[in-house]
């Protein structure tokens, strides 16, 4: 059993039968792959389940946020294998909470990149999220309890998180409960922390925040003197391990995927810490979700060092972190896909670990025929399921929040219509001119 639900959490691959659709739809209803983020796979299964037959199939892979972009940028599905699963075809999108670099996106649409044939790609916010930090084996907490729940979580500081995750701190002995200025434990309770193995944008958001408060010498503000946090110097990254030039800690672990972290936690005889998305954490956060319901891990609340509040990680905090982000209003900013990301790593009010995690999707796909339906139209059709305000419930479910009313409005404008008149739309036949497309 615990095989088949790894197994689950590491490929997801769902398909919708074609049963039921128009004789011409169901002979060549075009066959969506993709995959990346573990984080966002529950919600994707769900959302693929309920996508139409006429409309396709789509098959998801749950391999980690660095595959998924590495997939699509060279359309490799063999990033997608796993174990005896061999994946073939088109990479049609990829999902990452990591966003691309700016280098990733040139040498897509620079010569020698996919981008000069294939057409323009397209990197958007998919949803707002939070990113947990589950707790095994943890001290009595203080801070406030989780929605539906009357239990106190326990409150991390800044400092406590660099401590924790530089390996400056390894016993609950010498972390400082921020509501009380005490440590959380008189007698040594030692802590092991389990962190990414696989190139994950979850450890993107977590080290982004990291890099933002983390800081290896003390220094002088508002004429007070702050210790050093960290026994490094974080920089926002996708692979936790680079962050150590001297080697990981003693007391770190590394795990597989958001499933492999949680069975990894949930396997310790002694206090554990890691850093999850809801999804995989507990129904008090993610009431739809099947990981969350098998694993029932605690959470930290942590404090906004802006605010001097502890903010649990719900979907609401986090979008309360990105706050007023916009769009790219103008087309020009609008063309360049590294726009479209909300930059939260620190932010004033709300859950201090938040972002969004993205889909990449192309332009121009390539024609399959006149008597065919459209992979872009599958595309457009899936994306519009998504960003529809029925689909709220879903992403809710999960714990995670729909991007902004403005971002949700430009995407439709910009990308699922050419309303703005810009030719960045899915499928448009300017944008897609002279491109064989994907």
């Amino acid at each position: 059993m615990k095989s088949s639900k790894r197994k689950i959490c590491q490929a997801i691959t769902l398909v919708i039968s074609a049963l039921g659709a128009s004789v011409a739809m169901a002979q060549t209803a075009p066959s969506l792959i993709g995959g990346g983020s573990s984080l966002v796979a529950p919600t994707i299964g769900t959302e693929i389940s309920a996508f139409p037959a006429a409309d396709g199939t789509i098959s998801y892979y749950s391999v980690g946020s660095g595959k998924g972009q590495t997939a699509f940028l060279n359309n490799d599905p063999s990033q997608f294998n796993s174990g005896t699963v061999t994946v073939t075809g088109t990479v049609d999108f990829a999902n990452s909470d990591a966003p691309l670099s700016s280098a990733q996106i040139s040498a897509y649409t620079s010569t020698g990149g996919l981008g000069v044939t294939n057409g323009p790609l397209i990197q958007i916010p998919y949803i707002v999220t939070p990113i947990a930090i589950p707790l095994v084996n943890a001290p009595t907490g203080t801070g406030p309890a989780l929605p539906n729940s009357t239990t106190p979580t326990v409150a991390l500081s800044d400092d406590d998180l660099c401590g924790i995750f530089s390996g400056k701190l390894t016993d609950w002995n010498q972390v400082v409960n921020p509501d009380n200025g005490s440590v959380y434990s008189a007698t040594s309770k030692p802590i092991t922390v389990i962190y990414r193995a696989d190139n994950s944008g979850t450890t993107d958001l977590t080290t982004a925040h990291l890099q933002q408060v983390c800081h290896t010498t003390s220094f002088v503000r508002n004429g007070v003197t702050v210790a050093a946090n960290s026994n490094i110097t974080f920089t926002e990254s996708q692979n936790f391990a680079g962050e150590f030039t001297g080697g990981v800690p003693s007391n770190f672990r590394s795990a597989t995927g958001s499933g492999g972290v949680a069975a990894a936690l949930l396997a310790l005889s002694g206090a554990g810490v890691g850093y999850l998305s809801p999804d995989y954490t507990n129904t008090f956060l993610a009431p739809s979700s099947s990981p969350a319901k098998t694993n029932n891990l605690s959470v930290a609340s942590l404090r906004n060092d802006f605010t001097g509040t502890d903010i649990v990680p719900t979907y609401q905090n986090a979008t309360t972190a990105i706050g007023t982000a916009k769009a790219p209003s103008a087309q020009l900013t609008a063309k360049n896909p590294a726009n479209w990301v909300p930059a939260v790593s620190n932010p004033t009010t709300g859950y201090p670990i938040a972002g969004t995690s993205q889909i990449i999707v192309s332009q121009c796909y390539a024609n399959p025929g006149s008597n065919s339906p459209s992979p872009a139209a599958a595309v457009v059709d899936f994306l519009t399921q998504h960003y529809s305000s029925s689909n709220a419930a879903t992403l809710h479910g999960n714990g995670f929040d729909s991007v902004p009313s403005g971002f949700l409005t430009a995407i439709n404008n910009d990308f699922l219509s050419n309303a703005s008149t810009w030719n960045l739309n899915i499928g448009n036949t300017t944008g897609c001119s002279g491109k064989v497309g994907r």
